[in-house]
């Protein structure tokens, strides 16, 4: 038993000695933790060199935003317009709310016209007589015309407003665009030839770019 304990004591102390000898890890040898080094294969970790011809992409945001520019319609009728520099476009606009307002306004005013005469003729009140010479049936007739008509125009306008939007809008996104100015067509007469060898006469198209 107490070989066994003596044998057991120099394994021991052999396996210290041996561990003693075992150089402690060299920091250098660890993988840095910069992002600038890399491994090689001979001299370890070597610097990253910066690279020399960087290309540099450039985007370039339009000056005018096509969602900006049908805001701005759809606040002010026109300002879209505007604000792409169509100002030729912003009398025409207004213009055109101008005809269908006044028409809105006629025909309602007529439609109410026609309307109390009507109540006046069904009534048959004396302090409220009937205002024209027509009887129930036409006045009921020519009401019903001026509210349609008056309905319809309001539904037109309603469409000619979302119009100034669209038009608005489109406008933005093709002032983006970038039409070449060198670009002619030409049309002149030409002569082509038959495989029988008489000629023939036409039209040459030509585009230069």
């Amino acid at each position: 038993m107490m070989r066994l304990s003596l044998v057991l004591l120099a394994i021991f102390g052999v396996s210290l000695g041996l561990y003693a000898q075992v150089p402690p890890p060299d920091p250098s040898d660890t993988i840095p933790p910069s992002p600038v080094y890399e491994e090689d294969s001979v001299i370890g970790f070597r610097e990253l060199e910066a690279p020399k011809n960087v290309e540099t992409v450039e985007i370039e945001v339009p000056d005018h935003d096509p969602v900006k520019a049908a805001l701005y319609s759809a606040v002010l009728p026109g300002l879209g317009q505007a604000y792409n520099k169509k100002y030729w476009k912003v009398p025409i606009v207004w213009a055109g709310f101008g005809v269908f307002a006044y028409f809105i306004q006629w025909n309602n005013e007529r439609y109410q016209f026609y309307r109390k005469n009507l109540i006046y003729e069904v009534e048959q009140n004396p302090d409220f007589p009937n205002e024209t010479i027509l009887d129930a049936s036409t006045l009921k007739s020519a009401r019903d015309t001026y509210r349609r008509n008056r309905d319809m125009l309001i539904i037109f306008n309603v469409l000619y407003y979302m119009l100034n939007i669209v038009d608005a809008h489109v406008d933005a996104h093709l002032i983006a665009f970038d039409f070449n100015k060198d670009l002619t067509v030409q049309l002149q007469p030409s002569v082509q030839y038959m495989p029988s060898g008489s000629p023939s006469g036409g039209l040459s198209l030509t585009f230069k770019f």
